[in-house]
């Protein structure tokens, strides 16, 4: 069995397929995926049904939360708020909202909604954490720290005693491919592992998205092409 990570889809279900199908990924792997499903990409509908159709079909897949999809939630439990607006302006929401074919966010179907507030904040698989943005290694317990999770970056100070030889995977910080590369084949070193490349974002090497296997470590990269 495969342990596939993924993280930062961003409403591109095109790249997303072509990924799964470049990796084989079948009923004997297990997928994790670090969150972002939506926003700013063209079919955020389309990467949470997929995510769904997964599920129901009896894949292993396991979804976090990401700092996009809580972003989500807030603008459709409060639609009217500042919050709400900032969300469809200037974050990607008017792309996702548009992908839903919905005016306003209380718009989307509440079968999204709920699959998305079901959603984990981390996950402990093996000797990996997996987590969207990262962890507050300022805290005592950076489990307990989950607006860290969503939200941190630039994981400049690492409790290694706390790790204990485990090792950090996320996302939610783009990087070129190249970084992503140098961050896997150094994670003994360095035991925070960023693996988001910027799947959106058609500039300075990035405009992919990769999966990463944990057990062998390889990477698998896959062009944009929505």
């Amino acid at each position: 069995m495969k342990q596939w990570v993924i993280t930062d889809i961003h409403g591109c279900v095109k790249t997303f397929e072509a990924l799964l199908q470049r990796i084989g990924f079948n009923r004997s792997d297990a997928l994790y995926l670090l969150g972002d499903y939506v926003d700013r990409g063209p079919d955020s509908k389309g990467v949470l049904e997929l995510v769904m159709q997964l599920s129901q079909s009896k894949h292993k897949v396991h979804c976090l939360l990401g700092n996009h999809e809580i972003m989500m939630l807030h603008a459709v439990h409060n639609s009217g708020t500042k919050a709400a607006r900032h969300w469809k302006k200037y974050v990607g929401g008017g792309e996702t909202l548009r992908s839903f074919r919905a005016v306003k966010p209380h718009e989307i179907s509440e079968h999204y909604i709920e699959f998305i507030a079901n959603m984990d904040h981390y996950f402990e698989v093996g000797n990996y954490i997996l987590v969207h943005a990262g962890l507050n290694f300022a805290v005592p317990d950076p489990l307990q720290d989950k607006e860290a999770m969503l939200w941190t970056r630039g994981q400049t100070h690492i409790n290694h005693a706390w790790l204990n030889g485990r090792i950090v995977v996320h996302g939610h910080t783009p990087q070129p491919t190249q970084q992503v590369i140098q961050n896997v084949e150094r994670m003994e070193q360095n035991p925070v592992v960023d693996i988001d490349c910027g799947c959106v974002y058609p500039r300075n090497n990035m405009h992919h998205l990769c999966a990463l296997e944990l057990i062998s470590r390889q990477l698998v990269f896959q062009k944009n092409v929505d």
